[in-house]
């Protein structure tokens, strides 16, 4: 009788350790899931943020370099003259692209503009032949195109340049002011990714306090102690930033195939040198904060734990 109450207090204590480790193995996977999932999203965020930034300048840089500096050329003109001003615009270190438009299809784009034929009440067609120069989007700047209008002013046969004064400062100054503000909410986004990642593995570590302390006190160096907790977290740290980096390649191509203005893909290695900082980063900042984590617990005292 007494060997059976034996063997059946041993059997629940047996079951009771089990079911305890269970729990604890799964309170342990949960807090490792919940630290993966919220470093993946910080990745994400911060790398789309990214992104869209670079994106804009792209943007930005397409739509200088859209604006033309309209040379009009004199009747007077010769074609040898024409083609010689055109090769002398080609070999200009500013240039991006040049179009020259004759004084027929100058006319013809302005009946479309106004929809009405004007040729037929004026009799002459008063459109002077033009080449419309595009620029580098570097070269934009005010500056820079006053000296071009006055270069090309200056040749016998070219009655007059002229561009976009207005609208060129205007993007000039908005580009300053969205660098301004991209790094504002550049650093924003990186200091709130951090405290994020930091309070995720934290409160990982914290789940763990108690086996801290006890590997202190029967004789366990700080680092050796450190040294688990730092390699476990670096390695949810390459998880999540596989799951980051994944989502975003995802959106990338949704991007790229629903909105091909976008032109994501153009600089293509800038985008996979941001999903190789993605990894570093995830890889330091884990490191670092496991580090001042498991710190932190290590100096506290055992009554201090609950």
């Amino acid at each position: 009788m007494i060997l059976a109450i034996k063997k059946g207090f041993l059997f629940l204590q047996k079951s009771n350790y089990i079911s305890l480790s269970k729990n604890k193995n799964r309170r342990l996977l949960s807090s490792y899931f919940f630290v993966t999932i919220s470093i993946s999203i910080v990745l994400y965020v911060m790398g789309a943020f990214f992104i869209l930034a670079f994106n804009a300048k792209n943007i930005s840089n397409d739509f200088k370099e859209k604006i033309p500096v309209t040379i009009y050329l004199k009747d007077i003109a010769k074609k040898i003259e024409v083609a010689q001003l055109q090769k002398k615009i080609n070999l200009k270190n500013y240039t991006k692209s040049i179009k020259y438009i004759s004084k027929e299809k100058g006319a013809e784009i302005l009946i479309e503009e106004i929809e009405e034929n004007f040729l037929e009440f004026l009799g002459t067609n008063p459109i002077l032949n033009s080449i419309d120069v595009f620029l580098k989007s570097e070269f934009v700047k005010s500056d820079l195109l006053n000296e071009i209008s006055m270069e090309f002013g200056k040749i016998n046969f070219v009655d007059e340049v002229r561009y976009d004064a207005p609208l060129v400062s205007l993007i000039n100054e908005n580009l300053i002011k969205i660098k301004f503000w991209v790094l504002v909410f550049a650093s924003f986004f990186l200091i709130v990714s951090i405290l994020i990642i930091n309070s995720s593995i934290r409160l990982s570590i914290y789940s763990n306090r108690m086996i801290i302390k006890t590997m202190q006190l029967v004789g366990a160096t700080r680092s050796f102690i450190r040294k688990p907790f730092i390699n476990t977290h670096i390695y949810l740290g390459i998880i999540s930033s596989f799951i980051a980096i994944s989502l975003l390649s995802l959106s990338i191509y949704y991007l790229e195939n629903n909105f091909m203005e976008l032109n994501l893909m153009a600089e293509i290695e800038i985008i996979f040198g941001l999903f190789l900082c993605i990894l570093l980063f995830s890889i330091i900042i884990t490191s670092i904060c496991t580090y001042f984590a498991t710190q932190r617990f290590l100096r506290l005292k055992i009554e201090q734990l609950y």
